[in-house]
């Protein structure tokens, strides 16, 4: 009964009997979210490290074809 009157309030327990504000369903969504945006940080550091990698590859390529355009003029 108290648990409802709280809950009435906007107040509810986790599941250390502390007293909270966010709802338990609210707090696991956002806890879920946390983790979620972690991996997706994570997968765009992976992707910038490819494109790194892709465009300096580009750029030696790019630099080789120069120096070959270079023989053949010169």
């Amino acid at each position: 009964m108290a648990k409802d009157i709280l809950g009435e309030a906007g107040l509810h327990f986790d599941e250390l009997n502390k007293l909270r504000v966010l709802d338990p369903e609210v707090t696991q969504q956002t806890i879920e979210l946390k983790e979620e945006c972690k991996d997706f940080v994570d997968k765009i550091g992976q992707f910038q490290k490819i494109v790194g990698g892709l465009i300096e590859l580009v750029d030696q390529l790019a630099k080789a074809a120069e120096n070959e355009k270079m023989k053949v003029s010169g």
